[in-house]
């Protein structure tokens, strides 16, 4: 078991956490806040810093909340078109069906990339209309291979350059 692994008996198959990233710490212990986890407040490999643990709700609430215009987000598994965790939508918007609908064009895209030989990899997928933006994050950390985040913006109140840009701050804090 590694410093970075939960305690055993805590985890499961399909079990998702987020890492945050490290926060720079004068003291040797920090304290975990809301839904976050706390796994010994295990130490980074940096000297003077401590990694936070925290669920996936966790960071979905945290892209809720601080992406301005945001309708909801979702962790997709695009290889079931399951939705691992969501978070806010609509009577218009239901998260679960868009996951499973998105799943078919990340498939496409991923399919259509590998029939033109392209060895670049997919940042996110963005459909525009006429009144949101659907923006779809393909992760690419360790262990995250076949999952997506899934963002839908109100496109009157949204930013869509910083809505990318906070998405792929959330995208790199996630490790699942």
């Amino acid at each position: 078991m590694s410093d970075t692994d939960p305690p055993s008996g805590e985890g499961s198959a399909r079990r998702t956490t987020a890492r945050r990233r490290p926060r720079t710490t004068g003291a040797t212990d920090q304290k975990t806040h809301g839904n976050q986890q706390n796994y010994g407040n295990q130490k980074n490999h940096r000297k003077g810093t401590t990694t936070i643990m925290a669920t996936t709700d966790t960071a979905l609430k945290d892209a809720l909340t601080s992406i301005e215009g945001t309708i909801g987000v979702a962790l997709v598994d695009y290889t079931s078109g399951m939705a691992l965790g969501v978070a806010g939508g609509s009577k218009d918007l239901d998260l679960t069906v868009a996951a499973a609908g998105n799943t078919d064009v990340v498939r496409a895209k991923v399919r259509t990339m590998e029939m033109l030989g392209l060895k670049e990899e997919i940042e996110d997928i963005l459909i525009t209309l006429g009144s949101q933006y659907h923006l779809i994050r393909l992760m690419t950390g360790r262990g995250s291979k076949g999952l997506f985040l899934y963002l839908a913006l109100d496109r009157g109140r949204a930013n869509l350059a910083m809505a990318r840009h906070q998405l792929k701050r959330i995208e790199a804090d996630l490790e699942v």
